[in-house]
């Protein structure tokens, strides 16, 4: 069976866990304070058979505050269903997530939510301007917008339709050390831990190492078996004293640094040697500092994309280590804003 890795992403309020609670009968804000305070804060898988395809869909938060939390589950994504209010239209967080999944690859659905709120007249606006939106940041998109209402079940069928007829996109060979980045944990008992993850390349055995850090840790259950590219659920046994939290990789042989090499491009922030940012690369966060700054002008500043100057190569180092090779793709941002994005070119010395 195909399997299709669906982040639903898209601004605060606008509907997202609403809507795969419509698709799958699934609410995935479990934790006691996201039902507290109506607002998701971890990524939460639901999984949709349809037509021969299974569909992944992770439900990550639209407010700036957790933009980490997002980014450790949308960097793997296939496809993105991007939500639009069509009370609201788009908004800050509809850029924000669609830049960020649209430069890890993913190819959007665009959906306006609400519709049972709005006359058909202004939701058909929203979807224009959705539309607009989505070819001026030069997103890839699967279809035109699909009016919805999450509330009355409005425009479900269109949406299943247009889920059951994405391709699984073609995934690496499982070969080479294996990695996989880790978007979350649960602790089971004193020594078990359940890390949910994707994995990247290479095949898990019996036994693997948690990174950064390299310890050691006993493989109980795997569920599904991991292929790459398909997300699964790891049950490990470690000892008291080792660490297993989102950010960290299982895998073997992997390289950790402290130190980054890389081409960066400006999204909308001034950065220049000293700039201090959070580096964003897989499903880890770290702090990070602007060391060098050459830009293709010969300008030591990095400059928003509207006034030019706006690619560079760079040094950035890090307060912590972390897994990275050159050809990963990263997100910087400044307190909770996107600032830019770049690719690893090389690891500096730590």
């Amino acid at each position: 069976m195909r399997l299709v890795n669906v982040v639903v992403c898209g601004h605060f309020n606008h509907g997202k866990t609403t809507l795969i609670k419509a698709l799958t009968g699934e609410w995935l804000d479990r934790l006691p304070h996201e039902r507290k305070m109506g607002v998701t804060i971890e990524p939460a898988r639901a999984f949709l058979k349809l037509e021969g395809t299974t569909i992944s869909l992770v439900d990550v938060p639209g407010h700036r505050d957790y933009i980490r939390n997002m980014l450790a589950a949308a960097w793997s994504a296939d496809y993105a269903i991007l939500v639009i209010a069509a009370d609201e239209g788009p908004c800050p967080g509809t850029i924000d997530h669609a830049l960020i999944v649209s430069f890890y690859g993913a190819r959007i659905v665009p959906v306006v939510n609400k519709v049972d709120l709005v006359s058909d007249e202004r939701a058909r606006k929203v979807a224009e301007d959705a539309t607009e939106l989505l070819d001026l940041l030069g997103a890839e998109t699967v279809c035109e917008p699909i009016l919805v209402s999450a509330k009355t079940g409005e425009g479900a069928e269109e949406l299943l339709d247009a889920l059951a007829g994405l391709e699984e996109p073609p995934r690496p060979e499982p070969e080479g050390p294996p990695r996989a980045p880790i978007e979350s944990t649960r602790r089971v008992e004193d020594r078990l831990v359940d890390a949910f993850c994707v994995l990247d390349r290479g095949r898990l055995g019996g036994t693997v190492r948690v990174y950064p850090g390299g310890e050691e840790a006993e493989v109980v259950e795997l569920d599904p078996e991991p292929r790459p590219g398909v997300p699964f659920r790891a049950r490990l046994r470690v000892d008291e004293d080792v660490s297993v939290t989102r950010g960290m990789h299982l895998g073997e042989d992997l390289t950790t640094t402290e130190s980054l090499e890389a081409e960066v491009l400006s999204i909308g922030a001034k950065l220049r040697p000293g700039s201090m940012v959070k580096v964003h690369v897989l499903s880890a966060a770290a702090n990070a500092r602007f060391t060098e700054i050459e830009t293709d002008a010969g300008t030591d500043t990095l400059r928003p994309y509207a006034e030019g100057h706006n690619v560079a190569r760079a040094r950035l180092r890090l307060d912590r280590e972390v897994v990275a090779e050159p050809g990963d793709r990263f997100l910087l941002t400044v307190g909770t804003e996107p600032a830019a994005v770049g690719v690893v070119r090389d690891l500096g010395e730590n």
